[in-house]
């Protein structure tokens, strides 16, 4: 048999705290949280990244893999 629990809160924080029936104690339960907003969606959907989508926005000289003057290999390790 399954039990529900329907709460109507206010989420304030990033931790949630639930009173819970002490019938319910020490059972497995699926939580699931709606939230009647689309705003916070989108505040919290990254835009996925997409292979190849900075192709021809960066370039590298030809000389890339010569070692560093001393002068500047120095500015690494201030």
């Amino acid at each position: 048999m399954q039990q529900a629990i329907k709460i109507k809160t206010h989420i304030a924080t990033d931790t949630l705290s639930l009173p819970i029936p002490k019938g319910m104690i020490g059972k497995d339960a699926e939580i699931i949280v709606l939230v009647k907003s689309d705003d916070i969606l989108e505040e919290t959907v990254k835009p996925r990244r997409m292979p190849g989508s900075a192709k021809g926005m960066i370039t590298m000289s030809d000389d890339f893999e010569k070692p560093l003057d001393d002068e500047m290999l120095a500015e690494f390790y201030k």
